[in-house]
């Protein structure tokens, strides 16, 4: 009897110092700061799903941003130049939307899941 009573103090200390050691999920963040172009994969800025900042460089979705890449539905310009959405055709290219610092769009069926980069200038 003994040893049972002391095998389920041992069992249950472990299992409370286990739950002890568990850290809690970190939340993704997903706002949109100041000094970034943001693109969101879901319609009206839904930040269920996955979204990008950028604020650097001309960037082509395909290589590390692949969750938005013919999968983008709203975009915020909160950069200091203007960003220009990109449809790389095989032919030439198209700049499906421009935004201006400040500017967003939430949703354009036209423009809907045809990103496939973005531009500070001409696309």
């Amino acid at each position: 009897m003994r040893t049972v009573r002391s095998l389920l103090v041992v069992a249950a200390t472990a299992a409370f110092a286990t739950v002890g050691l568990a850290s809690p999920a970190m939340a993704v963040d997903r706002n949109c700061y100041d000094g970034y172009f943001c693109v969101y994969k879901d319609l009206n800025f839904s930040t269920s799903n996955s979204m990008y900042r950028f604020n650097v460089s001309d960037n082509n979705w395909d290589v590390g941003q692949s969750a938005i890449f013919k999968a983008d539905s709203s975009w915020r310009n909160f950069y200091s130049r203007t960003a220009h959405v990109c449809d790389y055709g095989v032919l030439s290219n198209t700049t499906m939307a421009v935004l201006g610092d400040g500017w967003e769009l939430s949703y354009s069926q036209s423009w809907n899941d045809r990103g496939e980069g973005h531009a500070w200038s001409k696309c």
